[in-house]
């Protein structure tokens, strides 16, 4: 009885890790996971993190230098009042208007999202070597269905066999995967992508995806304008030509200055931030109501259960040979001495 009840008990731990795998869409988690850290990758690291900042923190400048220094000035060279000139912007350029009410509200937004990506770092990285850093998220599924399957077979073993081997098998196997998750730093690694899946969960839907895309194209829109359109006619207006035009905002207007020079950049870095957050919105729904503590935690410990109960089974038939070596002979061979 003892040597069945460790036996199923193997075979419950297979079937265990088996059901998990199914139970929990592992086979689809795995390559929307993978899939999304290989897009993310690039825009997690100190030096593009650092430039989305810069970007920011340009575009505020310009903001406000715009509004209490650029427009006071080009009302008073055009001989306009403050309210004349914002009435003559906003008839003439819209885009520029709209932008630079929309731009406060920007940096904030964004902002937010950039804290979020720096914050999470370090959960990323570590998150992204799931199981190691050389193999991908994929082969977890398949590892934990190949674990499950390998006990199914050996707790199927034990019970139709009587030797030292199959608990031996069982007993080996099972430690071989604890010691394995644990050097890999299994507990660790899923720790941090359930953080950072908890993190993004924050920031990460429909709604805020499609309205950072939505005041991405409104500051896009505005760039273009005000360089395209705005400037172009106020250099005309104030008898300048375009190099003129640029010397005089670097020498009065420096923020603005940078901001219309950086302004291409930025948007193609913004824009590659918001693409990517926009296509990885299924993968995140695929892996957003999965925790992968459990999952893991339920691999080791159920490995250590098989494991203990391989070596009782081993220990119990090595006890029950020397019994059977220890028993006193019949009675006709005692008879027969």
């Amino acid at each position: 009885m003892r040597r069945r009840l460790t036996s199923w008990l193997v075979v419950v731990v297979g079937i265990g890790l088996i059901t998990l795998g199914f139970a929990r869409n592992l086979f689809s988690v795995g390559p929307a996971f993978e899939e999304m850290i290989d897009d993310f990758r690039p825009a997690l690291n100190d030096e593009a993190i650092g430039a989305l900042r810069a970007d920011l923190q340009g575009l505020d400048a310009v903001a406000v230098e715009f509004g209490t220094a650029v427009a006071p000035a080009m009302a008073s060279q055009l001989g306009m009042t403050p309210a004349e000139f914002d009435a003559y912007v906003a008839t003439e350029f819209p885009a520029v208007a709209g932008g630079m009410a929309i731009v406060p509200h920007a940096v904030t937004g964004f902002s937010g999202l950039v804290d979020v990506l720096d914050q999470q770092q370090a959960n990323f990285r570590s998150a992204d070597e799931i199981p190691t850093e050389s193999l991908p998220a994929t082969t977890v599924p398949w590892g934990i269905l190949f674990v499950g399957a390998v006990f199914v077979a050996l707790g199927a073993a034990m019970l139709l066999t009587s030797d030292n081997r199959a608990p031996a098998a069982t007993a080996v196997f099972g430690l071989i995967v604890v010691v394995a998750a644990l050097i890999f730093g299994l507990p660790g690694k899923s720790s941090a992508a359930d953080d950072l899946n908890a993190a993004l969960e924050l920031v990460y839907t429909v709604e805020t995806v499609d309205g950072a895309a939505a005041t991405l194209t409104v500051v896009t829109d505005m760039g273009e304008q005000l360089q395209g359109e705005m400037l172009p006619a106020l250099a005309a207006r104030l008898g300048m030509d375009g190099p003129g035009l640029e010397a005089f905002l670097v020498e009065n207007f420096p923020a603005t200055a940078s901001a219309l020079t950086g302004m291409p950049g930025m948007i193609e870095r913004f824009d590659g931030l918001v693409a990517t957050f926009e296509a990885n919105l299924d993968n995140y729904e695929t892996l957003r109501p999965v925790a992968f503590v459990p999952i893991i935690w339920a691999l080791i410990l159920g490995s250590a259960a098989a494991a203990a109960a391989g070596a009782a089974a081993l220990r119990r038939r090595e006890d029950d040979a020397v019994a059977s070596l220890e028993r006193p002979r019949d009675r006709s061979e005692l008879v027969s001495v």
